[in-house]
């Protein structure tokens, strides 16, 4: 007997070589399930439909103390009890069992680690069958332990019962896998049923029943036609010659999420969100008051004969997708036709969803981002394929990199039009060129929108920033900011990044700029001075467009913070007028060079120094300004004054001043795209 039942390979060695997760602690089960339905399989020669599979849970604790308990879900399971009416152990059956990694199931999927598996989750697995043999009936008993030979308490008997079936119980739970497994009766028949879901859509199921402890039972027929009640979509498709099934159906539970499976030999071995692909299916669907989500089942031979030993995934090429190449198989070129054919089969209903979610955006463009018209022209599909319920910022991000791709589209049909001589026609250029050059026009207008949205933006911006939060006021710091980065020069910052458009559009064209930079370390003077401008901007003659402009000119801005008083003539620091008076001496006084480093002699060219102080008037400034002579604009909200011994203009200007002219520069702008002006 010892020597009929004993294995050929190092049961504790394989085991530690066996993959099993904790969040997989039903896999045993499904094993023994499997055996099951093969063996049911083999009785009826292919037929299934006298079959029965009983499993019966064990709880901890005293069996009989359950009787009188109507929920036991709070209690973890620490037995499963599996019976079918199968063929039994048969002597070819044993002798796959005692061969690891049998192939005698080979063609049913089998790897022939199933009771490893086992073995990895319980501490160990007892086998009750009854088979036929010639004309007698034989009972084989035996316990199946990590040690040893791993076969324990091994009989085989000679039997009066002729009713042929397996008993296997999977006793002992361990605590990991058990802390992992579902506790309650309609969850376990749940996860039973997805797992084996492709015999239930195709009615290749044996009657299988489960039953708890306190005698609740769900027949998993009855669970499958009551949770997926609703036809079921299908699709054959062929990649490389491989055929393929996608299996699409409805699920009524709002605790699941839209889910892709990858099935093999009638189980799933990977899954995926259908999210991930197609964003509309971020929420659950509904239909009659009653929620819903889409699952879908794929199947192949392909799949079938490249699973790995584990059953946890597949042994073919996983690339992303964008290194797939043209002549080989991989699971994302699968996927990919995979979501293609959803799409497909769910076009109604994703019409539908897309038409709503492109009217709202649609709405938003022309309202609140007008820079973005262009992809309703172009790209509308891409915009019905967006994320749902994105609003506000979210949606302009992503609005903004579908216009990003498309100016790269427009960019390389450009290349192609000036570069490719592979024109078959002078007809099929000229179509080319036309679609290349209404588009280019139309991408800039969306670009100068896009910077027309920009200043309304930083107008906006400044207009709270300058304004108190609860009696406080932003610091000189943050209001610099928002002209031009701290502590920078223009050789390290963008043009899209400086709004010096605010003071003066001129400012923009600019020679040199540095921002809050001390005189000693700007290269172009060599002053030694720890003094540092907010602004200092060194000008080209074409920055102030007029006859009578300089060579060279210099442009100081400063800032002072919102609400400021306290302005001095004792002090200079407290007297900005002073403090910029002193900053045009330091320059004048010391060598100043262009950016070629020629010295600029500020007598012989004449060259004009411009100032502009940015502030809030208060009695203290006002009264400085009139004791130095400066004069009233206007609008009566900012004063001039030209100081001719320096050569210079110094503009002292309110916030207030500056947020209206900006406003009124804009405003033929913001009228053109429809924007609020205030």
């Amino acid at each position: 007997m010892e020597n009929e039942s004993a294995f050929v390979t190092n049961i504790s060695g394989k085991l530690k070589n066996t993959k099993l997760p904790f969040n997989k602690a039903l896999w045993p089960l499904y094993e023994i399930i499997s055996n099951s339905i093969h063996s049911i399989e083999e009785k009826g020669n292919g037929d299934v439909k006298t079959g029965l599979i009983d499993i019966e849970i064990e709880r901890f604790g005293n069996k009989t103390a359950y009787n009188d308990i109507k929920k036991v879900d709070a209690y973890p399971i620490n037995t499963f009890i599996v019976r079918d009416n199968g063929i039994g152990f048969t002597d070819d059956n044993h002798n796959s069992f005692l061969t690891a990694e049998s192939e005698y199931k080979i063609e049913k999927g089998a790897k022939g680690v199933g009771r490893f598996v086992a073995l990895k989750a319980f501490k160990n697995v007892e086998y009750q069958s009854i088979y036929k043999n010639g004309v007698g009936y034989f009972q084989r008993k035996f316990v199946f332990k990590p040690t040893g030979n791993g076969i324990f308490e091994y009989s085989k008997d000679d039997t009066e019962k002729s009713a042929t079936g397996t008993i296997v119980k999977l006793i002992d739970f361990k605590e990991d896998y058990r802390n992992s497994c579902p506790k309650e009766l309609n969850d376990l028949a749940e996860n039973i049923v997805e797992h084996f879901l492709i015999y239930f859509i195709d009615d290749k199921c044996p009657i299988i029943r489960i039953t708890d402890v306190n005698g609740d039972k769900i027949v998993l027929q009855d669970y499958f036609n009551s949770t997926f009640n609703t036809s079921i979509k299908r699709e054959d498709f062929t990649i490389l010659n491989e055929n393929f099934k996608i299996s699409l159906l409805r699920v009524f539970d709002n605790r699941k999420t839209h889910k892709i499976y990858f099935c093999g030999n009638e189980r799933e071995v990977k899954s995926e969100n259908i999210n991930k692909y197609i964003l509309d299916f971020s929420r659950n669907f509904e239909e009659d008051d009653k929620k819903f989500v889409y699952h879908a089942y794929v199947t192949s031979e392909y799949f079938d004969k490249h699973i790995d030993n584990e059953r946890l995934g597949f042994i073919f090429q996983d690339n992303d997708d964008d290194q797939d190449d043209d002549n080989n198989l991989s699971y994302s070129k699968i996927r990919k036709e995979v979501i293609s054919k959803i799409e497909i089969l769910l076009e109604p209903l994703l019409t539908n969803i897309r038409e709503e979610k492109f009217n709202i955006y649609e709405s938003h463009i022309k309202s609140e981002a007008p820079q973005f018209r262009v992809l309703l022209k172009y790209n509308p599909e891409a915009i019905k394929k967006l994320s749902p319920n994105l609003n506000g910022n979210k949606l302009d991000i992503e609005l903004f990199k579908l216009q990003s791709d498309l100016e790269l589209q427009n960019k390389e049909l450009g290349d192609k039009v000036l570069n490719d001589e592979d024109f078959t026609s002078t007809e099929e250029y000229q179509k080319i060129y036309s679609d290349y050059l209404e588009k280019f026009n139309d991408l800039g207008k969306a670009n100068l929108a896009k910077y027309i949205i920009h200043r309304k933006s930083v107008i906006n911006l400044l207009d709270k920033f300058i304004g108190s939060d609860d009696g406080k006021f932003q610091t000189e710091d943050v209001i610099h900011n928002i002209f031009f980065p701290m502590r920078t020069t223009s050789d390290e910052i963008s043009y899209e990044k400086q709004n010096l458009w605010l003071i003066d559009e001129r400012l923009a064209y600019h020679n040199y700029l540095s921002s809050d930079k001390t005189f000693k370390s700007i290269e172009m003077t060599d002053s030694q001075s720890a003094d540092r401008t907010d602004l200092l901007i060194f000008n080209e003659s074409f920055a102030f467009i007029n006859d009578e402009a300089p060579y060279q000119s210099f442009t100081i801005v400063e800032f002072k913070r919102p609400e400021r008083d306290g302005y001095t003539t004792k002090d200079s620091k407290k007297n900005p007028i002073d403090q910029v008076s002193s900053y045009i001496r330091t320059i004048r006084e010391n060598k100043a060079t262009d950016r070629l480093g020629k010295t600029i002699d500020f007598n012989e060219n004449g060259t004009k120094f411009y100032a502009y102080i940015i502030l809030d008037f208060n009695s203290n400034i006002k009264q400085i300004l009139d004791e130095k002579d400066y004069t009233k604009t206007p609008d009566g909200l900012g004063y001039y004054n030209y100081n001719k011994n320096y050569n210079a203009y110094i503009e002292v200007i309110s916030y207030q001043k500056l947020l209206k002219d900006a406003r009124i520069i804009n405003r033929i702008l913001f009228d053109k795209l429809g924007i609020p002006t205030n």
